[in-house]
C-alpha cells in the first residue's frame, strides 16, 4: 500500500484503534479497504492525491466514530453520497460482526459505484450499492441514514426524510457552520437533536437527528 504509514502529524492506525476501540478483525477489514482504494485511485478519481497526508484522522477516524452511535437493534443503514466509501464502507467494516446488519451505499456515479461494489464483494462486507441520485429514493426506508459533506443541512434533512423510517435517525457530519445551518433547518423542519463533538476535528460535529418532520406552513 502506498499510503503513508501515518498522517503528516504522526496520527496513525494505533491512534484510531485507541480512540474507537475497534477489534483487530474490523481493523483488518479497514486496512483491506484502504489497499483497494489505493489500487483503484489511479483509474478513478476517488480521492484527492493529497488526502494521504491526513487519511487516518480526516477519513478513517471521522467515519468510524459513527459506528458506536448505531445500536444493535438498528439493522439497516443507508449512506447517502458514498463517494469513495467514507463513511459507508468504513461503517460496513465496523458493523460486519453484527448479525443481520446491512449497509446500503447510495452513489450516483457509475464508476464510483463499480469500486464500491468491488470492495464490498472482495472484503465480504454486509453492503450493497444503489447507483442513483439521493433525490430518487427508491421506496424502502432505513433505521439509520448517514451523510458526510453532501449538502447544507436544510436540504440534507429533506433527503434524509425520504430515506428514513418514521422511527429512524440520521447521523450527519457537519463543520464550523453547524449553528447557522441548524437555525435555518429549524425554519422548515422539526426534529429531536443530539450534538456530539467530532473525534476527528475540533470544529466538527456529529448531528444525531430523530423524529424528523416537515414544519407545517
Amino acid at each position: 500500500m502506498t499510503w503513508p504509514a501515518t498522517d503528516e502529524d504522526g496520527f496513525g492506525p494505533g491512534d484510531v484503534m485507541r480512540l474507537t476501540g475497534v477489534s483487530r478483525e474490523t481493523f483488518h477489514k479497514i486496512s483491506g479497504y484502504l489497499e483497494l482504494l489505493d489500487q483503484w485511485r489511479e483509474r478513478i478519481n476517488l480521492i484527492g492525491p493529497g488526502e494521504g497526508r491526513h487519511l487516518w484522522r480526516r477519513h478513517v477516524l471521522d467515519s468510524l466514530q459513527l459506528a458506536e452511535q448505531i445500536s444493535f437493534e438498528e439493522k439497516s443503514v443507508a449512506d447517502l453520497g458514498s463517494g469513495a466509501g467514507f463513511p459507508g464502507l468504513i461503517l460496513a467494516c465496523a458493523l460486519a460482526e453484527r448479525p443481520g446488519v446491512r449497509v446500503t451505499l447510495v452513489e450516483k456515479s457509475p464508476r464510483k459505484s463499480e469500486f464500491l461494489r468491488a470492495a464490498a464483494r472482495e472484503l465480504g462486507l454486509p453492503a450493497s450499492v444503489l447507483t442513483l441520485r439521493i433525490e430518487d429514493a427508491p421506496g424502502p426506508r432505513f433505521d439509520v441514514v448517514t451523510a458526510r459533506a453532501v449538502a447544507p443541512l436544510p436540504k440534507l434533512l429533506s433527503f434524509a426524510d425520504a430515506w428514513l423510517k418514521p422511527s429512524g435517525k440520521a447521523l450527519l457530519m457537519k463543520g464550523r457552520d453547524t449553528a447557522a445551518e441548524l437555525a435555518e433547518a429549524r425554519e422548515a423542519w422539526t426534529f429531536d437533536l443530539s450534538t456530539l463533538d467530532s473525534l476527528s476535528s475540533p470544529e466538527g460535529r456529529v448531528l444525531k437527528v430523530s423524529s424528523l418532520r416537515p414544519r407545517r406552513a
